[in-house]
């Protein structure tokens, strides 16, 4: 194979070309070596790439790390008194040195290394350290306490005060002696006690009281002697009024009597019709007579009483209609608050304040 290269050489002109070198024989590798410590060439070194710092999850997972490449073993040059190369020589105008033939590095495996897994990244550390929360929890019991000692303190001293400035008992001052009303004058004469109003019912049309006057014992009858009050509350003229009277003694069938007597045929008035505006009112003296018949005489303890009743009936013209109201009072002495003293018949007639109440039947009551 080199023959005829050598002839070709030989016909061509002469030159002078660069000797080739040519590795004779294949690189060696020191066994049991490792080879990037002995290599004699210069070769780049290799850059390391950083691993990048574990970053915190929620989740804690092993993330493997970047594997360093491990660089090839690179030929070893043989020194230059080798066996003598045969020189090619290469038709150019210039002569030129060839290049070298670099064998290919051998593949490498990378081994993977392990790598430990990352551990949660827990809860940073407190840069306070546990002898000043200490401090501060004394410093702060200290200062509770010295609050306490000083409010107990200004306890003190403020009852102190209220004991040292205790008030001073100030003699009496002795009121003023009453008034003498010059010699010659006469103490006024104190003015009756105001009748007591009537309590008017809600919707009533006409509002009534009874004002006793006097009650006096006869052989035959019981006389009743009282003014009625009228005031018209219906908002418009009540014309042609007429008002009849009756007079009963308290007995157990008094609230049958009573219904009758309203529900009944009008009975006599007891004076000539008259006519009030709305708003108005006026009086009407009265005098009624209950025989000894029709007293109903109660005993208590041992002792004859009665109860009088007197019964008002009135009734006007309302527009074109014809309407009808009516009340009822019990008569007796004057008691205490509310309540009606007896009528005693064993002794004369009552010559105190008389008074009566308004009363109202039970069967009216229930309706």
């Amino acid at each position: 194979m080199l023959a005829a290269p050598l002839a070709r050489a030989q016909d061509a002109p002469t030159s002078s070309p660069s000797p080739v070198v040519v590795p004779s024989q294949r690189p060696q590798t020191l066994p049991g070596v490792i080879p990037e410590r002995f290599n004699l060439a210069p070769s780049p070194t290799p850059t390391a790439t950083p691993l990048p710092p574990p970053t915190p999850l929620p989740t804690a997972r092993a993330t493997p790390a970047a594997q360093r490449p491990v660089p090839a073993a690179r030929p070893v040059q043989t020194p230059r008194g080798a066996a003598p190369v045969v020189a090619t020589p290469t038709p150019s105008a210039s002569p030129t040195a060839a290049p070298v033939a670099t064998p290919a590095p051998a593949p490498v495996t990378t081994v993977p290394r392990p790598v430990a897994p990352a551990e949660p990244a827990g809860e940073p550390a407190s840069s306070v350290p546990p002898w000043l929360w200490a401090a501060a929890g004394a410093g702060g019991t200290a200062l509770l306490g010295l609050a306490g000692w000083l409010l107990l303190r200004r306890r003190r001293r403020e009852d102190d005060a209220e004991e040292r400035f205790e008030s001073v008992p100030v003699e009496a001052v002795p009121p003023p002696p009453p008034i003498q009303p010059p010699p010659g004058l006469t103490s006024a004469v104190a003015p009756a006690p105001e009748p007591v109003k009537p309590i008017v019912q809600a919707g009533e049309p006409f509002e009534l009281a009874l004002h006793p006057r006097r009650i006096a014992f006869g052989e035959e009858d019981v006389l009743l002697e009282f003014e009625l009050l009228i005031g018209n509350l219906s908002g418009a003229s009540a014309d042609n009024i007429r008002v009849a009277f009756a007079a009963m003694s308290a007995h157990a069938q008094q609230d049958a009597v009573i219904a009758g007597f309203h529900g009944g045929p009008p009975g006599e008035p007891g004076g000539a019709p008259f006519d009030l505006p709305a708003g108005g009112g006026g009086r009407m003296p009265v005098r009624l007579a209950i025989p000894r018949s029709g007293v109903n005489v109660v005993q208590v303890s041992g002792r004859p009483m009665f109860v009088p009743i007197v019964l008002i009936d009135l009734r006007w013209r309302g527009g074109l209609s014809i309407r009808r109201f009516g009340a009822d009072f019990m008569l007796g002495t004057a008691g205490q608050g509310d309540k009606l003293g007896p009528i005693w018949l064993d002794r004369p007639a009552p010559s105190s304040t008389l008074a009566a109440h308004r009363y109202h039947a039970k069967a009216a009551v229930a309706a």
